[in-house]
């Protein structure tokens, strides 16, 4: 099975159609599952259903397109940009379409995963069958996750994670019944001993593969219910706090005579390029000037770690 995004079609589980351009195995991604697939040009199915619900968001693509299902027929104008949202065990009995070249954008919402790490984000959440939806905010999200899948997955974890969660909150801002948890949560924060124990945890891992999941382990509560507390204590995402504190990390072992590369593998970058790139966007220099200049001169307080 190409796609590891599952259909089932005449009781046979298959993948969605056309070989994936950035399939499961292979990106790095470590959010919800994400695929990218080719829009076929012309196409015809029938007797198939998606057994989790599934997001897809067409790249390029303009054209026409029919499903029949039951007694509902879409007959549906195919354009860049639409999201297609199909509920669990949505039942397609007939489908074709008509286009030209594009692209799909896939997300499943595969319960377990969603329950394991994301499991307060997902009350309210009514994953209804709704097609050619225009949703710029949807959109967004998708082009994130896959510039991030299209860079290496450079950001990591806790960024796979965090996009995630925040497709997961926009699926329930706009087409869920969770307005009153929302305005319930409003103005929470960790309290400073859990805030304390976080950060110290970030910081005695710097070089592990943290995840939101860990983290949230640690205050005993769902991953999602410590991203948002967290956020609201320091005033930004976690990714971009244990950022932060790796790039802090590194500055400090650039005056020891550790290689760039054993740096950025002690302060949790799988690669030097990606330190690099890192330390550079922060801080408008390389690590290797960064050094050089330490030497002629005392390090200075580094404005851009507060956070």
């Amino acid at each position: 099975m190409p796609s590891h995004i599952p259909l089932v079609e005449e009781n046979h589980v298959i993948g969605l159609d056309g070989k994936p351009l950035a399939p499961l195995p292979v990106n790095a991604w470590a959010g919800l599952p994400f695929e990218v697939h080719p829009h076929m040009r012309k196409g015809e199915v029938a007797h198939r259903y998606n057994p989790h619900p599934l997001l897809l968001v067409r790249q390029r693509a303009h054209g026409r397109s029919r499903i029949r299902s039951g007694l509902s027929v879409f007959d549906l104008a195919l354009a860049p940009g639409q999201v297609d949202m199909f509920s669990a065990g949505f039942h397609m009995d007939h489908g074709w379409w008509d286009c030209t070249p594009g692209e799909v954008l896939a997300v499943e919402l595969d319960p377990e995963r969603v329950h394991a790490s994301f499991a307060d984000e997902t009350d309210g959440i009514d994953v209804r069958t709704r097609l050619s939806v225009r949703d710029p905010v949807l959109e967004a999200l998708f082009t994130c996750i896959r510039c991030e899948v299209d860079s290496g997955c450079a950001s990591g974890r806790l960024f796979a994670e965090g996009l995630s969660l925040a497709l997961l909150a926009g699926l329930r801002e706009r087409y869920g019944s969770g307005a009153a948890s929302r305005v319930a949560g409003a103005g929470r924060k960790l309290s400073t001993r859990q805030l304390q124990d976080a950060i110290a945890f970030i910081d005695a891992n710097l070089g592990a593969d943290l995840s939101l999941a860990s983290l949230a382990r640690q205050m005993s509560m769902s991953a999602s219910t410590f991203a948002k507390l967290f956020k609201a204590s320091v005033g930004a995402p976690t990714h971009r706090f244990v950022l932060s504190r790796r790039l802090q990390r590194a500055e400090i072992l650039l005056n020891s005579d550790a290689s760039l590369s054993e740096i950025a593998l002690a302060v949790g970058f799988a690669s030097q390029s990606h330190f690099t790139e890192a330390f550079r966007r922060r801080t408008g220099r390389t690590p290797s000037r960064a050094r050089r200049q330490a030497v002629a001169t005392p390090p200075a307080p580094a404005p851009y770690l507060q956070v």
